[in-house]
């Protein structure tokens, strides 16, 4: 985990946090519109904080919400990152 008060990429985050199989992934999921950050559109470059919500847009008209808390800029394991994103 950071200490890191700035914040880190969402990119970055949601690979890290295994919501995505990959960066590119996440990258084309934010530029394409299927991520927003308390309620606005995301690019890839923005921070993520902890306390901020996502909704990420899946298939079939899905919605996965998320509440971050707690940022890591390394890979974790799957379990340790389904229990704590």
């Amino acid at each position: 985990m950071t200490g890191d008060s700035r914040g880190i990429r969402l990119d970055i985050w949601l690979d890290v946090a295994c919501l995505f199989r990959t960066r590119s992934e996440a990258q084309n999921a934010c530029k394409g519109g299927k991520v927003d950050v308390n309620g606005q559109p995301a690019k890839p470059n923005r921070l993520l904080r902890t306390g901020d919500e996502l909704i990420i847009s899946r298939p079939f008209g899905r919605k996965q919400r998320i509440v971050v808390r707690g940022l890591a800029d390394r890979h974790v394991a799957k379990a340790y990152a389904g229990a704590h994103t």
